[in-house]
Parts: C-alpha cells; sequence; structure tokens
C-alpha cells in the first residue's frame, strides 16, 4: 500500500549501491510521460527503457539530473550486488534480441532467461513504453503469470493522433499482422498506473488497487518538485 516518502528523485544523495526501481520521466515538473526501469549496479546507474521511435536500449552511466521519479522494486533485494547485477545482464540480453514495435498493446507477454521474446496471445512484439518494462518484468521477476489483471484495463486514454502512428509501426514493423487479435489487447496502462504499482508486491495487481493509490502518488511527485 501506499507509503509516503518512498518515491525518489533522481540524483538524491543518499541512495544504496546496488538496487532495480520503476521509474517515470516527469513532464512539466507534474506528469509521469515515460516509463522505464532504473538500475543502479555497483553505485553506477543504468536506464532500461523503449524510446518508442528507436530499439529499446539500457543508458549506461545513466545521469539525466532531475526529471526521473522512481520507487524500489521489492522483487529484487535492495543493495544485493549479484541478484541486481544478474538483472541488469537479463535487460541487456532484452534489449540485444527484441524486435519489439511501438503499439498500445498488452497481453501480458515476457522475455525467456536469454532475452528472447514469448508471446502470450499469438501476436508479435507490440509495446508501448509501459509495457515493454512489465513485459521485461513478468515471468522471470515476479512471482505470478501476469504483473497487472489486465481484463480490467481498455483502451481509455489512448490518443487517437498517437494511436494512429502506432498502428503505423506495427503495420510497418509486420505488414501481415491479424489486426482483429490487436484490437483484442489494446489497452493502456499509464506512466503513472506503472509507478503505482511498485507499491504492491502480490500478483497480479488489480485495477483498484491501483486507482486507490493513484491520487496520493500523483500528490507526492508534485511535491518532489516544489
Amino acid at each position: 500500500m501506499f507509503s509516503e516518502g518512498t518515491l525518489v528523485k533522481f540524483n538524491s544523495s543518499t541512495l544504496p549501491q546496488n538496487f532495480v526501481s520503476l521509474a517515470t520521466k516527469v513532464s512539466n515538473k507534474k506528469t509521469p510521460k515515460h516509463a522505464a526501469i532504473l538500475i543502479r549496479h555497483q553505485s553506477i546507474n543504468y536506464l532500461h527503457h523503449f524510446p518508442g521511435d528507436t530499439r529499446p536500449e539500457i543508458v549506461d552511466d545513466f545521469n539525466e539530473d532531475g526529471w526521473y521519479i522512481y520507487k524500489f522494486f521489492s522483487g529484487i533485494k535492495v543493495d544485493d550486488e549479484n541478484e541486481v547485477g544478474s538483472f541488469l545482464q537479463f535487460c541487456k540480453r532484452v534489449c540485444n534480441t527484441s524486435n519489439i514495435a511501438y503499439s498500445f498493446v498488452l497481453d501480458n507477454s515476457s522475455y525467456d532467461n536469454d532475452g528472447n521474446f514469448i508471446s502470450a496471445s499469438g501476436l508479435p512484439e507490440l509495446a508501448t513504453c509501459v509495457g515493454f518494462c512489465l513485459n521485461t518484468l513478468s515471468n522471470t521477476i515476479i512471482d505470478g503469470e501476469s504483473y497487472f489483471n489486465l481484463d480490467e484495463w481498455d483502451a481509455t486514454g489512448i490518443d487517437e493522433e498517437f494511436d494512429d502512428w502506432a498502428v503505423g509501426q506495427a503495420q510497418e514493423k509486420y505488414p501481415h499482422l491479424d489486426w482483429t487479435l490487436y484490437n483484442a489487447y489494446k489497452k493502456r496502462v499509464n506512466p503513472l498506473e506503472y509507478l503505482c504499482s511498485a507499491y504492491f508486491d502480490e500478483y497480479p495487481i488489480p485495477k483498484e488497487k491501483i486507482t486507490n493509490i493513484r491520487d496520493n502518488v500523483q500528490r507526492e511527485i508534485l511535491e518532489l518538485f516544489v
């Protein structure tokens, strides 16, 4: 459940040397707009994310001042150098093998230990920045078959113009895509909801739990930028 004071603004001075966290980039000091996984290993920061218009990447020695907010992820022990290091290597394998296209698809897919994509629906590798992070965390990292109870989410909140662009991305990468199947799994979990999920460690996470703490998490983000 939500615990005040547990969000961290990037470059805080007092941090463990090793941790994995769920991170969001904040626009205009108030709105989470982009999702990532921020990893600190041996006091060096790494950002695992999918920019959308380029390949997924691990940004080594990440040092973007001030715009990222994050919360430690309970699925990996804080200050366990070996566990964090293993997860970092896994993320690198995922980025090296990924053939993702940006699309508003969430279907509980994941990656195996070698970083290869495992489709849960029969669709190819499609996701937003949030979906990419959830697919990374699923299967090998969390204790459960899925991260969110995705049946409770739908396409609400998808910007029409952005959706048209995403459809074009999917069509270009996968010209023989089954569009009926695509639309069946068209959903949006936004970056704020993604950040809220870091407060829970039992999966799948129901939407109601996210909704119950969303305003508190948003308020704390605003307070961090005052």
